[in-house]
Protein backbone atom coordinates (compact mmCIF):
# COMPACT_ATOMS: atom_id res chain seq x y z
CA UNK A 1 0.00 0.00 0.00
CA UNK A 2 1.35 3.42 -0.95
CA UNK A 3 1.72 6.19 1.60
CA UNK A 4 -1.07 8.04 -0.18
CA UNK A 5 -3.46 5.15 0.16
CA UNK A 6 -2.40 4.61 3.77
CA UNK A 7 -2.99 8.25 4.58
CA UNK A 8 -6.52 8.06 3.23
CA UNK A 9 -7.20 4.66 4.83
CA UNK A 10 -6.35 5.62 8.41
CA UNK A 11 -9.17 3.62 10.04
CA UNK A 12 -9.77 6.02 12.90
CA UNK A 13 -8.44 9.43 13.86
CA UNK A 14 -6.37 8.99 17.05
CA UNK A 15 -6.93 11.30 20.05
CA UNK A 16 -3.65 13.11 19.32
CA UNK A 17 -4.87 13.67 15.74
CA UNK A 18 -8.10 15.21 17.01
CA UNK A 19 -6.09 17.39 19.39
CA UNK A 20 -3.68 18.55 16.66
CA UNK A 21 -6.42 19.38 14.16
CA UNK A 22 -8.65 21.13 16.67
CA UNK A 23 -5.64 23.09 17.93
CA UNK A 24 -5.01 24.13 14.33
CA UNK A 25 -8.64 25.28 14.13
CA UNK A 26 -8.15 27.25 17.34
CA UNK A 27 -5.06 28.92 15.87
CA UNK A 28 -6.93 29.94 12.74
CA UNK A 29 -9.85 31.23 14.82
CA UNK A 30 -7.53 33.20 17.09
CA UNK A 31 -5.85 34.83 14.12
CA UNK A 32 -9.13 35.60 12.39
CA UNK A 33 -10.23 37.53 15.44
CA UNK A 34 -8.18 40.35 13.87
CA UNK A 35 -10.80 40.42 11.13
CA UNK A 36 -14.03 39.19 12.68
CA UNK A 37 -13.84 41.38 15.79
CA UNK A 38 -12.81 44.48 13.85
CA UNK A 39 -16.41 45.61 13.46
CA UNK A 40 -16.75 45.90 17.24
CA UNK A 41 -13.30 47.52 17.63
CA UNK A 42 -13.88 49.89 14.73
CA UNK A 43 -15.76 52.73 16.46
CA UNK A 44 -13.01 52.88 19.11
CA UNK A 45 -10.12 52.62 16.63
CA UNK A 46 -11.69 55.09 14.19
CA UNK A 47 -12.12 57.67 16.93
CA UNK A 48 -8.55 57.17 18.20
CA UNK A 49 -6.80 57.14 14.80
CA UNK A 50 -9.25 59.41 12.89
CA UNK A 51 -10.07 56.81 10.23
CA UNK A 52 -12.33 57.40 7.23
CA UNK A 53 -14.87 54.73 6.16
CA UNK A 54 -12.64 53.76 3.24
CA UNK A 55 -9.63 53.35 5.53
CA UNK A 56 -11.75 51.16 7.80
CA UNK A 57 -12.67 49.00 4.81
CA UNK A 58 -8.97 48.79 3.82
CA UNK A 59 -7.99 47.61 7.30
CA UNK A 60 -10.43 44.73 6.96
CA UNK A 61 -9.56 44.06 3.33
CA UNK A 62 -5.77 43.96 3.72
CA UNK A 63 -6.04 40.99 6.06
CA UNK A 64 -7.93 38.91 3.53
CA UNK A 65 -6.33 40.14 0.29
CA UNK A 66 -2.85 39.45 1.63
CA UNK A 67 -3.72 35.97 2.88
CA UNK A 68 -5.64 35.23 -0.32
CA UNK A 69 -2.81 36.18 -2.65
CA UNK A 70 -0.17 34.40 -0.57
CA UNK A 71 -1.91 31.10 0.16
CA UNK A 72 -1.84 29.73 -3.42
CA UNK A 73 1.93 30.16 -3.99
CA UNK A 74 2.54 28.93 -0.46
CA UNK A 75 0.26 25.95 -1.12
CA UNK A 76 2.17 25.06 -4.29
CA UNK A 77 5.72 25.73 -3.12
CA UNK A 78 5.43 24.50 0.47
CA UNK A 79 3.12 21.51 0.04
CA UNK A 80 6.15 19.22 -0.31
CA UNK A 81 7.31 19.96 3.25
CA UNK A 82 6.14 18.62 6.59
CA UNK A 83 2.90 20.39 7.52
CA UNK A 84 3.47 20.57 11.29
CA UNK A 85 6.76 22.43 10.82
CA UNK A 86 5.18 24.89 8.40
CA UNK A 87 2.44 25.64 10.90
CA UNK A 88 5.01 26.18 13.67
CA UNK A 89 6.93 28.61 11.45
CA UNK A 90 3.68 30.44 10.71
CA UNK A 91 2.89 30.82 14.42
CA UNK A 92 6.35 32.12 15.30
CA UNK A 93 6.31 34.67 12.47
CA UNK A 94 2.73 35.87 13.01
CA UNK A 95 2.61 36.46 16.78
CA UNK A 96 4.86 39.59 16.87
CA UNK A 97 2.64 41.41 14.38
CA UNK A 98 -0.45 40.77 16.51
CA UNK A 99 1.25 42.66 19.33
CA UNK A 100 2.26 45.41 16.88
CA UNK A 101 -1.40 46.12 16.07
CA UNK A 102 -1.80 47.15 19.68
CA UNK A 103 0.93 49.81 19.43
CA UNK A 104 -0.16 51.30 16.09
CA UNK A 105 -0.15 55.11 16.10
CA UNK A 106 -1.91 55.78 12.79
CA UNK A 107 -3.60 54.13 9.83
CA UNK A 108 -0.34 53.19 8.07
CA UNK A 109 1.26 51.45 11.05
CA UNK A 110 -1.92 49.49 11.79
CA UNK A 111 -2.26 48.64 8.10
CA UNK A 112 1.35 47.40 7.96
CA UNK A 113 1.02 45.23 11.08
CA UNK A 114 -2.12 43.61 9.69
CA UNK A 115 -0.41 43.02 6.33
CA UNK A 116 2.50 41.05 7.80
CA UNK A 117 0.31 39.15 10.27
CA UNK A 118 -1.91 38.04 7.39
CA UNK A 119 1.08 37.14 5.19
CA UNK A 120 2.58 34.74 7.71
CA UNK A 121 -0.85 33.44 8.69
CA UNK A 122 -1.23 32.26 5.07
CA UNK A 123 1.79 29.96 5.50
CA UNK A 124 -0.13 27.97 8.10
CA UNK A 125 -3.27 27.93 5.96
CA UNK A 126 -1.36 26.33 3.09
CA UNK A 127 -0.36 23.35 5.28
CA UNK A 128 -3.88 22.58 6.50
CA UNK A 129 -4.98 19.99 3.87
CA UNK A 130 -1.80 17.97 4.33
CA UNK A 131 -2.19 17.99 8.10
CA UNK A 132 -5.60 16.34 7.65
CA UNK A 133 -4.01 13.65 5.46
CA UNK A 134 -1.30 13.04 8.03
CA UNK A 135 -3.48 12.79 11.13
CA UNK A 136 -7.11 11.93 10.24
CA UNK A 137 -9.26 9.19 8.77
CA UNK A 138 -10.78 10.31 5.47
CA UNK A 139 -14.29 9.47 6.65
CA UNK A 140 -13.91 11.94 9.52
CA UNK A 141 -12.57 14.98 7.64
CA UNK A 142 -15.92 16.78 7.51
CA UNK A 143 -16.76 15.81 11.11
CA UNK A 144 -13.46 17.20 12.43
CA UNK A 145 -13.98 20.34 10.37
CA UNK A 146 -17.50 20.67 11.81
CA UNK A 147 -16.30 20.34 15.41
CA UNK A 148 -13.63 22.91 14.60
CA UNK A 149 -16.28 25.30 13.28
CA UNK A 150 -18.31 24.85 16.47
CA UNK A 151 -15.19 25.58 18.52
CA UNK A 152 -14.54 28.62 16.32
CA UNK A 153 -18.08 29.83 16.95
CA UNK A 154 -17.66 29.57 20.73
CA UNK A 155 -14.49 31.69 20.61
CA UNK A 156 -15.96 34.28 18.27
CA UNK A 157 -19.27 34.51 20.14
CA UNK A 158 -17.40 35.26 23.35
CA UNK A 159 -15.01 37.69 21.69
CA UNK A 160 -17.59 39.61 19.66
CA UNK A 161 -20.10 39.85 22.50
CA UNK A 162 -17.61 40.88 25.19
CA UNK A 163 -15.19 43.09 23.22
CA UNK A 164 -17.11 46.36 23.46
CA UNK A 165 -17.77 46.15 27.24
CA UNK A 166 -14.18 44.98 27.81
CA UNK A 167 -12.68 47.85 25.81
CA UNK A 168 -14.94 50.34 27.59
CA UNK A 169 -13.95 48.93 30.98
CA UNK A 170 -10.22 48.89 30.23
CA UNK A 171 -10.30 52.23 28.45
CA UNK A 172 -8.27 51.02 25.45
CA UNK A 173 -8.81 48.88 22.37
CA UNK A 174 -5.06 48.17 22.24
CA UNK A 175 -5.09 45.76 25.18
CA UNK A 176 -7.34 43.43 23.19
CA UNK A 177 -4.56 42.92 20.63
CA UNK A 178 -2.03 42.23 23.39
CA UNK A 179 -4.36 39.57 24.78
CA UNK A 180 -4.70 38.05 21.30
CA UNK A 181 -0.93 37.90 20.85
CA UNK A 182 -0.43 36.26 24.24
CA UNK A 183 -3.15 33.69 23.49
CA UNK A 184 -1.40 32.73 20.24
CA UNK A 185 1.93 32.41 22.06
CA UNK A 186 0.37 29.87 24.44
CA UNK A 187 -1.00 27.93 21.48
CA UNK A 188 2.48 27.83 19.94
CA UNK A 189 3.78 26.06 23.06
CA UNK A 190 0.85 23.63 22.91
CA UNK A 191 1.60 22.94 19.23
CA UNK A 192 5.16 21.88 20.07
CA UNK A 193 3.81 19.37 22.61
CA UNK A 194 0.91 17.95 20.58
CA UNK A 195 1.79 17.98 16.86
CA UNK A 196 4.74 15.61 17.10
CA UNK A 197 5.12 14.00 13.68
CA UNK A 198 6.69 10.87 15.16
CA UNK A 199 3.23 10.14 16.61
CA UNK A 200 1.28 10.76 13.37
CA UNK A 201 -0.59 7.81 11.78
CA UNK A 202 0.91 8.68 8.35
CA UNK A 203 4.55 9.25 9.23
CA UNK A 204 5.81 8.84 5.65
CA UNK A 205 3.83 11.73 4.22
CA UNK A 206 6.98 13.81 3.68
CA UNK A 207 8.44 11.25 1.23
CA UNK A 208 5.10 10.99 -0.55
CA UNK A 209 4.84 14.74 -1.06
CA UNK A 210 8.43 15.21 -2.22
CA UNK A 211 8.23 12.45 -4.86
CA UNK A 212 4.86 13.38 -6.39
CA UNK A 213 5.29 13.95 -10.16
CA UNK A 214 4.20 17.05 -12.04
CA UNK A 215 3.16 20.48 -10.88
CA UNK A 216 0.26 20.84 -8.44
CA UNK A 217 -0.85 23.89 -10.43
CA UNK A 218 -2.10 21.54 -13.15
CA UNK A 219 -5.02 20.73 -10.84
CA UNK A 220 -6.44 24.23 -11.36
CA UNK A 221 -6.98 23.33 -15.01
CA UNK A 222 -7.90 19.67 -14.54
CA UNK A 223 -10.61 20.34 -11.96
CA UNK A 224 -12.77 23.31 -12.99
CA UNK A 225 -15.27 22.35 -10.29
CA UNK A 226 -12.72 23.66 -7.82
CA UNK A 227 -13.28 27.15 -9.24
CA UNK A 228 -17.04 26.79 -8.72
CA UNK A 229 -16.59 25.83 -5.06
CA UNK A 230 -14.25 28.80 -4.71
CA UNK A 231 -16.82 31.24 -6.17
CA UNK A 232 -19.49 30.03 -3.74
CA UNK A 233 -17.06 30.53 -0.86
CA UNK A 234 -16.23 34.00 -2.22
CA UNK A 235 -19.90 34.99 -2.00
CA UNK A 236 -20.38 33.58 1.51
CA UNK A 237 -17.24 35.31 2.74
CA UNK A 238 -18.07 38.72 1.23
CA UNK A 239 -21.43 38.82 2.98
CA UNK A 240 -19.94 37.69 6.29
CA UNK A 241 -17.24 40.37 6.62
CA UNK A 242 -19.44 43.05 5.10
CA UNK A 243 -22.01 42.44 7.83
CA UNK A 244 -19.64 41.98 10.79
CA UNK A 245 -17.54 45.01 9.84
CA UNK A 246 -20.26 47.61 9.32
CA UNK A 247 -23.51 46.43 10.89
CA UNK A 248 -22.61 47.67 14.41
CA UNK A 249 -21.72 51.10 12.99
CA UNK A 250 -24.91 51.18 10.89
CA UNK A 251 -27.02 50.30 13.94
CA UNK A 252 -25.28 52.95 16.03
CA UNK A 253 -25.30 55.84 13.54
CA UNK A 254 -28.58 55.32 11.69
CA UNK A 255 -30.78 53.45 14.18
CA UNK A 256 -29.50 54.60 17.57
CA UNK A 257 -28.66 51.10 18.80
CA UNK A 258 -25.67 51.26 21.23
CA UNK A 259 -22.45 49.58 20.14
CA UNK A 260 -22.60 47.12 23.07
CA UNK A 261 -26.02 45.89 21.88
CA UNK A 262 -24.81 45.90 18.27
CA UNK A 263 -21.90 43.66 19.24
CA UNK A 264 -24.26 41.34 21.09
CA UNK A 265 -26.47 41.11 17.99
CA UNK A 266 -23.43 40.11 15.95
CA UNK A 267 -22.84 37.40 18.50
CA UNK A 268 -26.02 35.70 17.29
CA UNK A 269 -24.13 34.85 14.10
CA UNK A 270 -22.20 32.41 16.27
CA UNK A 271 -24.62 31.36 19.03
CA UNK A 272 -26.72 29.11 16.79
CA UNK A 273 -23.62 27.95 14.95
CA UNK A 274 -22.04 26.54 18.13
CA UNK A 275 -24.39 23.51 18.20
CA UNK A 276 -25.39 23.83 14.54
CA UNK A 277 -21.87 23.38 13.18
CA UNK A 278 -21.80 19.86 14.59
CA UNK A 279 -24.37 18.92 11.93
CA UNK A 280 -21.77 19.51 9.22
CA UNK A 281 -20.63 15.87 9.14
CA UNK A 282 -24.25 14.68 8.97
CA UNK A 283 -24.99 17.17 6.18
CA UNK A 284 -21.97 15.91 4.23
CA UNK A 285 -23.44 12.40 4.25
CA UNK A 286 -27.06 13.39 3.61
CA UNK A 287 -26.40 15.66 0.61
CA UNK A 288 -24.43 13.56 -1.89
CA UNK A 289 -25.81 15.95 -4.54
CA UNK A 290 -23.07 18.54 -4.21
CA UNK A 291 -25.01 21.04 -6.28
CA UNK A 292 -27.54 21.24 -3.45
CA UNK A 293 -24.79 21.34 -0.84
CA UNK A 294 -23.46 24.49 -2.53
CA UNK A 295 -26.68 26.01 -3.86
CA UNK A 296 -28.91 26.09 -0.78
CA UNK A 297 -26.39 28.00 1.39
CA UNK A 298 -25.56 30.34 -1.51
CA UNK A 299 -29.22 31.31 -1.97
CA UNK A 300 -29.89 31.71 1.76
CA UNK A 301 -26.76 33.83 2.03
CA UNK A 302 -28.20 36.47 -0.33
CA UNK A 303 -31.71 36.46 1.12
CA UNK A 304 -30.63 36.71 4.76
CA UNK A 305 -28.03 39.41 4.09
CA UNK A 306 -30.66 41.63 2.48
CA UNK A 307 -33.09 40.98 5.33
CA UNK A 308 -30.47 41.88 7.98
CA UNK A 309 -29.61 45.09 6.15
CA UNK A 310 -33.23 46.23 5.95
CA UNK A 311 -34.44 45.14 9.41
CA UNK A 312 -34.35 47.88 12.10
CA UNK A 313 -35.59 46.06 15.23
CA UNK A 314 -33.15 44.19 17.53
CA UNK A 315 -35.20 41.00 18.08
CA UNK A 316 -35.73 40.20 14.36
CA UNK A 317 -32.08 41.12 13.77
CA UNK A 318 -31.00 38.56 16.36
CA UNK A 319 -33.06 35.84 14.65
CA UNK A 320 -31.80 36.76 11.17
CA UNK A 321 -28.19 36.86 12.39
CA UNK A 322 -28.57 33.39 13.89
CA UNK A 323 -30.00 32.12 10.59
CA UNK A 324 -27.12 33.62 8.60
CA UNK A 325 -24.70 31.90 10.95
CA UNK A 326 -26.43 28.55 10.37
CA UNK A 327 -25.81 28.90 6.63
CA UNK A 328 -22.19 28.12 7.44
CA UNK A 329 -22.88 24.59 8.71
CA UNK A 330 -22.30 23.47 5.12
CA UNK A 331 -18.85 25.07 4.91
CA UNK A 332 -16.90 22.19 6.59
CA UNK A 333 -18.19 19.82 3.92
CA UNK A 334 -17.54 22.34 1.12
CA UNK A 335 -13.93 22.77 2.19
CA UNK A 336 -13.37 19.01 1.91
CA UNK A 337 -14.79 18.67 -1.63
CA UNK A 338 -11.35 18.72 -3.34
CA UNK A 339 -10.50 15.40 -1.65
CA UNK A 340 -13.38 13.85 -3.63
CA UNK A 341 -12.20 14.86 -7.10
CA UNK A 342 -11.32 11.73 -9.13
CA UNK A 343 -7.61 10.85 -9.53
CA UNK A 344 -6.51 13.94 -7.61
CA UNK A 345 -3.02 13.68 -6.08
CA UNK A 346 -2.12 14.91 -2.59
CA UNK A 347 -0.31 18.09 -3.61
CA UNK A 348 -3.07 18.79 -6.14
CA UNK A 349 -5.53 18.74 -3.25
CA UNK A 350 -3.32 21.34 -1.57
CA UNK A 351 -3.38 23.50 -4.72
CA UNK A 352 -7.17 23.32 -5.19
CA UNK A 353 -7.74 23.94 -1.47
CA UNK A 354 -5.43 26.95 -1.74
CA UNK A 355 -7.49 28.23 -4.67
CA UNK A 356 -10.66 27.95 -2.60
CA UNK A 357 -8.95 29.71 0.31
CA UNK A 358 -7.73 32.41 -2.09
CA UNK A 359 -11.19 33.26 -3.41
CA UNK A 360 -12.64 32.95 0.06
CA UNK A 361 -10.06 35.45 1.28
CA UNK A 362 -10.81 37.78 -1.61
CA UNK A 363 -14.47 37.54 -0.68
CA UNK A 364 -13.72 38.44 2.93
CA UNK A 365 -11.81 41.44 1.55
CA UNK A 366 -14.40 42.43 -1.06
CA UNK A 367 -17.33 42.66 1.34
CA UNK A 368 -16.04 45.52 3.52
CA UNK A 369 -14.39 47.22 0.53
CA UNK A 370 -17.70 47.38 -1.36
CA UNK A 371 -19.58 48.66 1.67
CA UNK A 372 -16.85 51.15 2.64
CA UNK A 373 -16.48 52.50 -0.89
CA UNK A 374 -20.26 52.97 -1.26
CA UNK A 375 -20.40 54.82 2.04
CA UNK A 376 -17.43 57.00 1.05
CA UNK A 377 -19.14 57.93 -2.21
CA UNK A 378 -22.18 59.17 -0.33
CA UNK A 379 -24.48 56.18 -0.67
CA UNK A 380 -24.45 55.33 3.03
CA UNK A 381 -23.70 52.08 4.81
CA UNK A 382 -27.13 50.60 4.10
CA UNK A 383 -26.71 51.13 0.37
CA UNK A 384 -23.28 49.50 0.51
CA UNK A 385 -24.62 46.47 2.36
CA UNK A 386 -27.44 46.07 -0.17
CA UNK A 387 -24.99 46.27 -3.09
CA UNK A 388 -22.74 43.70 -1.48
CA UNK A 389 -25.67 41.35 -0.86
CA UNK A 390 -26.82 41.64 -4.48
CA UNK A 391 -23.35 40.82 -5.80
CA UNK A 392 -23.36 37.63 -3.74
CA UNK A 393 -25.79 36.17 -6.32
CA UNK A 394 -22.64 35.05 -8.17
CA UNK A 395 -22.41 32.22 -5.63
CA UNK A 396 -25.86 30.96 -6.56
CA UNK A 397 -24.91 30.96 -10.25
CA UNK A 398 -21.73 28.96 -9.57
CA UNK A 399 -23.63 26.36 -7.53
CA UNK A 400 -26.21 25.86 -10.29
CA UNK A 401 -23.56 24.70 -12.78
CA UNK A 402 -21.57 22.51 -10.37
CA UNK A 403 -21.42 18.94 -11.77
CA UNK A 404 -23.10 16.08 -9.93
CA UNK A 405 -20.27 13.57 -10.36
CA UNK A 406 -20.32 9.81 -9.86
CA UNK A 407 -17.14 10.16 -7.79
CA UNK A 408 -19.03 12.22 -5.21
CA UNK A 409 -21.72 9.58 -4.94
CA UNK A 410 -19.09 6.84 -4.63
CA UNK A 411 -17.34 8.78 -1.89
CA UNK A 412 -20.59 8.99 0.07
CA UNK A 413 -21.07 5.23 -0.18
CA UNK A 414 -17.53 4.53 1.03
CA UNK A 415 -15.78 7.58 2.51
CA UNK A 416 -12.55 5.65 3.25
CA UNK A 417 -11.83 4.98 -0.42
CA UNK A 418 -8.72 6.56 -1.84
CA UNK A 419 -8.97 8.94 -4.79
CA UNK A 420 -7.44 6.31 -7.05
CA UNK A 421 -10.05 3.76 -6.01
CA UNK A 422 -12.80 6.29 -6.65
CA UNK A 423 -11.44 6.96 -10.11
CA UNK A 424 -11.37 3.24 -10.89
CA UNK A 425 -14.91 2.86 -9.58
CA UNK A 426 -16.03 5.75 -11.76
CA UNK A 427 -14.40 4.26 -14.86
CA UNK A 428 -16.12 0.92 -14.21
CA UNK A 429 -19.47 2.69 -13.86
CA UNK A 430 -18.94 4.70 -17.03
CA UNK A 431 -18.01 1.53 -18.93
CA UNK A 432 -21.16 -0.18 -17.77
Amino acid sequence: MTPAAHAERIPRTPPRGWAALLLLHLQLSSLRLSSFALGVFLPFIAADLALTPLQAGLLQAVWWITAALAVLPFGVWCSRFRPARLILASLLLTAPFLFMQGVAVNFLTLFGARFFAALFHALGLSARPMLFRQWAARSQYALINSVGLSQHSVLLAIAVSSSAPLIAALGSWRIAYFIQGGFLALQTIAWLLIARESKAPARNISAELQTQPGSPLAALRKYPQGWLVAIVMFALAAVWTGVITFLPTLLLEERGIPIALGGALLGFLYYALIPGALAGGWLNRKLPNRRLLLGIPAALNVALALAITLTPAPLPLAALSAALGLVWIAVPAMEMLPFEFPRILPREVAAVSALITTLMGLGFAAGPLIVGAAAQLGGGLQTGLIAMSALAVVGVAAALVYPVTQASATQERNPDMSNTDMANDTEKTDDG
